[in-house]
Parts: structure tokens; C-alpha cells; sequence
């Protein structure tokens, strides 16, 4: 299976549109589900925001630390040329910066068979920046038909989340998290592949992101 990130848990998730700061910032109802060294995994289930009748929806959080700065990680995130170095089902990823503290961003994901490729059209928004110490961004889906029309041999994906870059002495801890509504495929066959997805994916960040 093929390493995701931004949309790493929508592999076979399908997401509704979700205002990024609705995205909560507690840690209420978290539960571990996967550790590997420095990187740890958590899950909960909320109720997705606007859905009415309410839809219980998994939200999930990837907490772990790398040796770099700030900095380091943001200019990362917003690579062209490094996404398929750690992002490698990748086909097509371009970046649109549009102010200080906003890009948009569009990427195209080669799924494997029986899966439907996927694209996704995302607004990242830097909500708290405290430079050197602390960066908070939002992201959610965005329609935009210009820069991001959807492409007819994939299915758009719709999707919100942070991240978190905060440092700890010489130490950056990073928190990723993501909601997504449920799909119809049994989790017994989901959550492994959500779980060990996200693992492998964040070790390559870091290891990419260490190497700076």
C-alpha cells in the first residue's frame, strides 16, 4: 500500500466539507492505537460538524518529533520538488501561494486498483505563528474550478485538518490531525490500513526533514 499524508486516513474515507476551525483542539476522547519509537497514533469518534441527522465520524491524531526546526517543517510541507520523496503515490502536486499566510494546494493521488484515483483541492491557512517556537496552520477543502478543477479520472476528495509545529528545546514536536466521515467498508479492513498508512508516511517526513 502507498505511503499517504494530507489525506493519508481517506484511502477508502469519503469527507463531507467541514470549516477548518471547526476542527476542535482538545485532546478529549483520544485513545492510543499505534506506537512506533517517537511517533504515536490516536483515534477518537465525534460527530462530524453539519451533518444533520449526526454523523459519528473518526477523527486522527499523529503526534511525534523530529530533530529541525520550524521552519524546516513548514518549507517541507510546501515542497513540489520533495512531495514524491515522502508522499510517493503522488502524481500531481502544485502549490499556490497567495498571501503571507495562506496557499492553496492541489494534489493528485495514484490509489491502487480496486480504489478510484483521488484528487484534493486544499486552502492552508497559518492561524498562530510564533516564530521559532510555535506554528499552528489549518486546512480544508476548498472550490475552486480555476486552479483546481476536478479531474475526470478521479474522485475529489474533501478534507480538513491542522498541523502543529512546536519546539520542545532542540527537539520540533508536530501534531497532525485529520476528520473524515465514515465509509461504508467494514473498519475491521480500514483501520489497519489508516493506521499503519499514517505510521509509515510520518517516518518518512521526519526522516526527509532530518536529512535538511
Amino acid at each position: 500500500m502507498n505511503q499517504l499524508l494530507i489525506p493519508i486516513v481517506f484511502l477508502f474515507l469519503y469527507g463531507a466539507h467541514v470549516d477548518a476551525q471547526t476542527i476542535l483542539p482538545d485532546d478529549k476522547g483520544f485513545r492510543l492505537v499505534k506506537e512506533s519509537g517517537d511517533v504515536s497514533i490516536y483515534e477518537r469518534w465525534i460527530t462530524f460538524p453539519k451533518t444533520n441527522p449526526p454523523v459519528e465520524a473518526r477523527e486522527v491524531k499523529g503526534v511525534f518529533y523530529a530533530q529541525a526546526t520550524i521552519k524546516a517543517g513548514l518549507e517541507l510541507l510546501r515542497s513540489e520538488a520533495k512531495i514524491q520523496q515522502w508522499q510517493s503515490h503522488v502524481s500531481k502536486f502544485k502549490v499556490f501561494p497567495q498571501t503571507d499566510s495562506t496557499w492553496y494546494e492541489y494534489s493528485y493521488h495514484d490509489i491502487p486498483w480496486p480504489v478510484a484515483d483521488q484528487d484534493h483541492f486544499l486552502v492552508y491557512q497559518i492561524v498562530e505563528n510564533r516564530v521559532g517556537e510555535r506554528l499552528f496552520i489549518t486546512f480544508e477543502s476548498l472550490v475552486h474550478p480555476t486552479l483546481g478543477p476536478v479531474d475526470v479520472d478521479a474522485t475529489r476528495m474533501v478534507l480538513a485538518g491542522s498541523w502543529m509545529f512546536e519546539m520542545q528545546g532542540k527537539k520540533m514536536k508536530i501534531t497532525y490531525r485529520i476528520l473524515s466521515m465514515p465509509s461504508s467498508i467494514p473498519r475491521v479492513f480500514t483501520d489497519p490500513v489508516i493506521r499503519n498508512n499514517m505510521m509509515t508516511t510520518i517516518k518518512s517526513y521526519v526522516k526527509l526533514l532530518e536529512q535538511r
